[in-house]
């Protein structure tokens, strides 16, 4: 797809979704659910996400954690991954109860963690929770008033990379901890959305990369020349964007595009950062898709977490603030 039909998929999967079971859903959760079928070029179908709530219902029990906007954008991503079945709904819950089980919360956030634990393999998931629950307590020492449930999914993905494996939980921290510091001083303000940007860094190399910080910072003047202000909510994406620019050019016109197109073709009129998230958010997955043609050593199963885990990060931030928003009003 070219990107105007991108954006019109989006736009169609938008509607699909409003005039459906999400007709009450924020703005921004209906938008971001869709732009996960966009990701995998699938359209919403309403009957299936009926359907599947439906079987999530009958598993839980009446009192329980996974409530809105987090179950609408979890069965989202869910549909637009294939998974329609109701094993789908068994595997999540079953992968929930292995997080609380080894000390992860009760939290409607923790089922973004189990959301990612499908793309391990069953033999493998009780050492990752495991070594992810040190992560996550690792990053707690150096943040303990910063870190809570909605964090558990970034000590997932730590735990999940290949790359880190020859590292201890508390190596793992340290390097989240080493980028957080030099983040700030590029003028990332302490925040748990710094922290979460630092924890992605240290999962995209490994090792703590001068190079990678460099582009983060031309990234950011790239994104002042378009307008955008730099603004927390745009963090991770731009820890994203610094790490492909190590591999490849980005094309920034690219962005100034969709957000022409997404300000022509959405109903986003007034709500301007998250367009700006959105359209930062097509830019990635679009410089995702072509990394594998591109000859790089990097392997398409690398890729697929890449996306999987910048595609629940952007998702948990909307729940995070939407909830907030909700709280407030």
């Amino acid at each position: 797809m070219n990107r105007s039909q991108v954006v019109a998929s989006l736009q169609m999967n938008y509607q699909a979704i409003k005039e459906g079971k999400g007709k009450w859903f924020d703005k921004r959760v209906a938008y971001t659910i869709a732009r996960s079928f966009v990701d995998k070029e699938r359209h919403f179908s309403d009957t299936d996400f009926r359907r599947m709530e439906e079987i999530l219902q009958g598993e839980l029990k009446m009192f329980n954690v996974l409530v809105q906007p987090v179950r609408g954008i979890l069965l989202g991503m869910l549909l637009a991954n294939g998974k329609s079945k109701e094993l789908a709904i068994h595997t999540l819950l079953t992968d929930y109860q292995r997080l609380r089980d080894v000390g992860f919360r009760a939290s409607s956030y923790s089922y973004f963690s189990a959301y990612l634990l499908q793309f391990t393999e069953t033999a493998e998931k009780e050492f990752v929770v495991r070594r992810g629950q040190s992560i996550f307590e690792e990053i707690k020492t150096h943040h303990y008033f910063l870190t809570g449930a909605e964090d558990g999914s970034i000590a997932i993905a730590l735990a999940q990379q290949e790359q880190l494996e020859s590292l201890t939980t508390k190596q793992v921290g340290d390097l989240a901890e080493e980028y957080y510091q030099a983040l700030n001083e590029c003028g990332f303000h302490k925040s748990n959305q710094l922290q979460f940007a630092a924890a992605t860094a240290a999962m995209l190399t490994g090792e703590f990369s001068i190079e990678l910080v460099e582009e983060v910072k031309n990234v950011i003047d790239e994104l002042k020349q378009l307008g955008l202000r730099f603004r927390p909510e745009f963090y991770n994406s731009i820890i994203t964007l610094g790490f492909l620019a190590t591999l490849k050019k980005v094309d920034f016109r690219v962005l100034q595009e969709y957000l022409e197109l997404l300000d022509e073709k959405t109903n986003l009129r007034f709500y301007k950062d998250f367009r700006y998230s959105l359209a930062l958010g097509l830019l990635i997955h679009e410089e995702m898709s072509i990394l594998s043609n591109d000859n790089l050593n990097i392997s398409a199963l690398t890729i697929t977490m890449m996306m999987a885990q910048e595609a629940s990060a952007a998702a948990a931030a909307i729940a995070v603030s939407v909830a907030a928003s909700n709280s407030s009003s």
